[in-house]
């Protein structure tokens, strides 16, 4: 039956009251959350989950990308740097000097929770799991409360300034300030998937590069046979322990919208479907895989694109391309544009959307070819600097963001959705908290300078 009901009011206990709340515990809130205590404001750092990391420990991406210096430059350091040597000072990623020019990271997601512990435990922010943000107060244009729902029921908590680092810009959407979803197009955000984890592979039978091509081709007759449900065939990703016989395989692709709960319960289901059926293909066709076995799906479905907030800048695809510096940068970001086919698309030879998509009948062709970007690449193989107006809300005079919830357009986000860059943000946004708290201002009115050089004294690479 369709309709409302009514709720009856009630009195909602506040918890506690803070000087900069950061929603969200993923890469970029830990950054935040981390840069804004140290930084002397009382802190704290709301996560839906029972542990930190988001996209990569439930989402259980784990290869840090957004990491690749340019021109002889770091695009990220500080608090970033810090989160990576940890995982390595346990054993639980690559060396992090190693890896960096080759512009990922390997780590393991066990490893990345617990150094998200103890980096966030390190300061005196406040964490607050098993959470999921359930509301926004907002006065004369100003937040001044979040609500919270959790196994303690709803309660509240007061705060000066905040940081939406929810990935979905969930703060954004509560307190009615303005986003954006999706291309201009359709509305349709890049697919989603589920990434699982592999056991039990004897690495001395695995195919080498070469005797891969082979296996690729049949994985793609087996797609356009409809007897496999995956995007392209991968190696797989290793894990800082390469003689453990364990790899990651990101290949699956969902159409739906994230911020629908029935799309994203649909594809749940469509995820450990496709998964199943992707590994007892593997078991069947690869070398060195007949004994292997699943360890783990990702614990919840990988998410790359969702609300992006409207804020005082956006980042265009025009930045990238032209590798744009700003003086008024708080981050850097050398990954490519990276549009996972918001169609879900799985059969077929490309996966990620633009001109150099073979599928001319997508209506993305036949109706919108304009909007399709003819570039991918960072120019000059450099970076592009993303603004401080693009993590400060237009709407909202107290409202701050990082990761793939700033403010750019439907291209731009899936380069700089990664975590190597939204850490980096999520740094900016922590400290600018801290500031605008400090001195009792409007986010907007932060001195640029001042905050760059703050960045700069912590490690990041502005």
């Amino acid at each position: 039956m369709a309709g409302t009901i009514h709720e009856p009011a009630r009195e909602t206990p506040v918890i506690g009251e803070y000087d900069v709340i950061v929603a969200g515990g993923g890469p970029g809130g830990i950054c935040a959350a981390t840069a804004a205590a140290r930084a002397g404001a009382k802190t704290l750092l709301i996560e839906k989950y029972g542990f930190l990391g988001g996209i990569a420990t439930a989402g259980w991406v784990r290869p840090l990308l957004g990491v690749r210096p340019a021109d002889g430059q770091p695009v990220i350091g500080g608090i970033a740097e810090e989160l990576c040597r940890e995982m390595e000072r346990l054993g639980t990623a690559a060396p992090y000097d190693e890896a960096m020019p080759s512009g990922r990271i390997n780590f393991d997601a066990e490893g990345f929770k617990f150094a998200a512990d103890n980096l966030v435990g390190g300061t005196d922010a406040h964490i607050l799991l098993h959470a999921m943000v359930a509301g926004a107060i907002v006065q004369e244009g100003r937040l001044t409360a979040l609500t919270v729902e959790s196994k303690s029921g709803r309660q509240a908590m007061l705060g000066r300034v905040f940081v939406d680092a929810t990935g979905d810009a969930d703060v954004v959407a509560r307190a009615g300030a303005s986003f954006a979803l999706g291309r201009p197009a359709d509305g349709r955000v890049q697919a989603l998937g589920n990434v699982f984890q592999v056991g039990g592979i004897d690495e001395s039978r695995y195919p080498s590069k070469e005797e891969q091509e082979p296996i690729a081709e049949r994985m793609y007759q087996a797609i356009e046979a409809d007897e496999v449900r995956s995007y392209r065939w991968h190696a797989g990703h290793v894990g800082p322990d390469p003689l453990r016989g364990q790899r990651t395989y990101n290949i699956t692709h969902i159409g739906g919208d994230p911020t629908s709960v029935v799309d994203l319960t649909a594809a749940e289901l469509q995820a450990r479907q496709d998964v199943w059926g992707i590994m007892d293909w593997m078991r069947r066709e690869v070398p060195g895989m007949e004994d292997a076995f699943m360890e783990v799906t990702s614990p919840a479905i990988a998410v790359r694109e969702s609300r992006r907030m409207v804020g005082l800048e956006e980042v265009t695809l025009e930045d990238l391309v032209s590798a744009r510096k700003r003086e008024d940068a708080v981050a850097r970001c050398s990954f490519s544009v990276d549009i996972h086919c918001p169609m879900g698309r799985v059969k077929g030879r490309g996966f990620t959307c633009g001109t150099h998509c073979d599928n001319k009948a997508c209506h993305m062709f036949t109706d919108h070819e304009a909007e399709l970007p003819h570039e991918r690449r960072i120019g000059g193989g450099s970076w592009y600097d993303i603004p401080y107006g693009a993590l400060v809300s237009a709407d909202i005079t107290n409202l701050l963001a990082c990761g793939r919830c700033v403010s750019a357009d439907h291209a731009t986000m899936s380069s700089l959705r990664v975590m190597g860059p939204s850490m980096a943000m999520g740094q900016a946004a922590g400290e600018a908290a801290a500031m605008a708290a400090e001195e009792g201002i409007e986010a907007r009115a932060v001195n640029v300078m001042t905050l760059q050089n703050r960045l700069r004294h912590n490690g990041a690479a502005v």
